[in-house]
């Protein structure tokens, strides 16, 4: 258990800050009007599908260059790490290009927001957008340092954006109206900032100490093999993401159809909640770099200890701290609004939250070791059939035509996590048997 919570430790320290600064977010906000908070959540529910391609890119892109250093041909990875970046410049400049030009368009037709939260989103999407390029080419350097073996890299510099971010949000002034620019403009603008340095020092710290040359395709030089590669690859590790976040970004719209408090409890109340998960995410990314390197030396048994070590430990655990967060339910969400109808609908959704981490904490452990233990076919497909061809439609039916609204909701999101988690274990034991 100490050799574990020495790879989860600092993954732990980083998703507590990442908490940390999407506490004092909503705070400002909330400040702002709960319309902004909701709308900014609706928003990141989009940008999270963006940042899920850009993930997948990178942990792609890593695999195979990673492949060809351990091969010993350099060559081979200067061209990889060129046709990486020229995939997320291609990428990166396309989806710019969509939210500039049809940011009207996504905010109310897709997202289905309207009035002032429609604007509150706008606003926030102006400025937002470019730390979405920024956040792309920091994935982009995110692999190459670990195509390097250099793990610790990525981690210190997140911490760096993290850091910075907070603390601009935190203390500094709102200069909104020096800059001509609305409050949540401000916010978004503080992100933006924290993310552009945090992705100026990465860049500095490859150009003066690392020695990795990046060669761009050319007409001559140009492998379609390259692409193609990578890109399978990349829609491999991408596939459970995506389609949480594609889940995600239609529930979102679910929630916009029940009303402004309905976005502003669902903002606040999913910002509250991560809390109990973070440890289970934590154990999980730390057992699975355990998982891969014990199945590697052949402790198939150590490797089958680890994982049901921290999944009784998350699924324990996980649920008391969401059950104290429900009955403290009101005080917490105070922090953020006054507004009663958000309260009750933001403890609706922490009831709900008790039943999700049941599910969720097994997940979060699961799931990692199934992948390391070269399952991740398993997993990517369980989530797109659950989270997109059962759950949805669910969610839908109960919010809806059985006129649950925001419980429907809530119960379906147990009802996902539980599933998954339940199909993931069975699994585990199966492979493992």
């Amino acid at each position: 258990m100490n050799r574990l919570s020495r790879f989860s430790g600092p993954i732990l320290a980083e998703l507590l800050l990442n908490f940390c600064v999407s506490l004092v977010l909503f705070r400002l906000l909330g400040k702002i009007a709960d319309a902004a908070s909701g709308a900014t959540g609706s928003v990141n529910s989009l940008f999270s599908l963006f940042n899920m391609l850009f993930l997948g890119l990178s942990q792609a892109g890593g695999i195979m260059i990673a492949n060809a250093c351990g091969r010993g041909n350099d060559q081979l990875a200067a061209r990889q790490r060129g046709s990486l970046l020229l995939i997320f410049l291609i990428t990166t400049t396309a989806i710019l290009l969509l939210v500039s030009a049809g940011r009207s368009f996504l905010v109310t037709q897709v997202m289905g927001l309207s009035g002032n939260s429609a604007e509150y989103a706008m606003n926030y999407c102006r400025i937002a957008q470019w730390s979405l390029a920024t956040q792309a080419i920091a994935q982009f350097m995110t692999a190459i340092f670990r195509s390097l073996g250099n793990s610790m890299l990525p981690f210190l510099i997140a911490l760096i954006n993290s850091s910075l971010t907070l603390t601009l949000l935190w203390l500094l002034p709102d200069y909104s109206a020096a800059l001509d620019i609305s409050s949540i403009e401000w916010i978004a603008l503080c992100q933006l900032s924290g993310s552009l340095v945090a992705l100026l020092i990465s860049i500095s710290v490859f150009l003066l100490f690392l020695h990795a040359p990046v060669e761009l395709p050319s007409p001559g030089r140009f492998s379609g093999m390259e692409f193609k590669a990578i890109l399978i690859l990349a829609f491999a590790v991408i596939l459970e993401p995506v389609s949480y976040s594609l889940a995600q970004v239609v529930i979102s719209r679910f929630f916009a159809e029940l009303g402004d408090a309905a976005l502003a409890a669902r903002a606040y109340a999913g910002t509250i909640s991560v809390i109990p998960s973070l440890l289970g995410i934590a154990l999980g990314w730390g057992a699975q770099i355990q998982v891969s390197y014990l199945i590697g030396s052949g402790q198939l048994d150590e490797a089958r200890s680890v994982v049901l070590r921290s999944c009784r430990l998350t699924v324990v655990l996980a649920p008391l701290f969401a059950l104290f967060i429900y009955l403290n339910a009101a005080q917490l969400v105070s922090i953020f609004t006054s507004d009663q109808s958000v309260i009750i609908a933001a403890k609706i959704l922490l009831g709900c939250f008790v039943l999700i981490e049941i599910g969720r904490s097994c997940n979060t452990t699961i799931a990692p070791a199934l992948k390391a233990r070269g399952d991740a076919a398993f997993v990517a497909r369980t989530a797109f059939v659950v989270m997109i061809l059962v759950s949805l439609p669910i969610a839908w039916f109960l919010s809806f035509p059985l006129g649950l609204g925001i419980l429907g909701l809530g119960l379906t999101a147990a009802f996902d996590e539980i599933l998954r988690g339940w199909l993931n274990l069975k699994r585990w034991q199966r492979v493992d048997s």
